[in-house]
């Protein structure tokens, strides 16, 4: 009976942990290829995420032994009968996650995502120059040339009594059209 539960159950090998700005990522070996069916994750409001693998074994005291990286408080494995169970107390709740196929067929990676909110906040995000365009043409200017470009086209058009296009509405039309063409070219920079 025991041959046979064994032979039905992955055993995880190993564990690697990084932790990034915006979360985490946890690499998960196997000794044969893992089914996405087994695996799932959820935070806990203690703070607390878990990722629990089913019909999965592991040796708890090797996988929990580990320096931790910045961003993760605690660290634990849980066996039990038909699962083993990761545990991670984490400085920030994750808001996504994700499982996908590792560096090959015995391998899976978790990503867990801090929230958009908290990303926001981190001073990297803060000193990022994310209006630069606005810089190269300020909206008050932008705004300007399309106030006088609209005018001299409409009182261009309001004097032309022959159907003639004048002066002062090619200017104004002009105008309309390069300020256009600024607007969308110092947006791409």
């Amino acid at each position: 009976m025991t041959g046979i539960l064994y032979a039905q159950s992955n055993e995880l090998k190993s564990i690697q942990i990084e932790s990034k700005k915006n979360g985490i990522i946890i690499s998960m070996a196997f000794n044969s290829s893992f089914d996405f069916a087994n695996i799932t994750g959820w935070q806990a409001n203690s703070g607390w995420f878990y990722i629990t693998l089913y019909k999965s074994t592991g040796d708890s005291t090797s996988l929990s032994n580990r320096e931790l990286p910045q961003g993760i408080k605690e660290f634990q494995v849980i066996e039990s009968a038909e699962s083993i169970q990761l545990g991670l107390k984490i400085i920030e709740p994750i808001e996504q996650f994700d499982f996908s196929l590792g560096n090959d067929e015995n391998a899976i990676e978790a990503t867990l995502l801090y929230s958009t909110t908290y990303l926001a906040g981190l001073e990297t995000i803060k000193q990022m120059n994310l209006d630069s365009h606005k810089k190269l043409f300020p909206e008050g200017i932008r705004n300007w040339f399309y106030l006088t470009g609209t005018g001299l086209t409409f009182t261009g058009l309001m004097q032309d009594a022959d159907n003639r296009i004048n002066t002062q509405t090619k200017a104004g039309v002009g105008l309309l059209i390069v300020t256009f063409l600024m607007d969308k070219i110092l947006s791409y920079l």
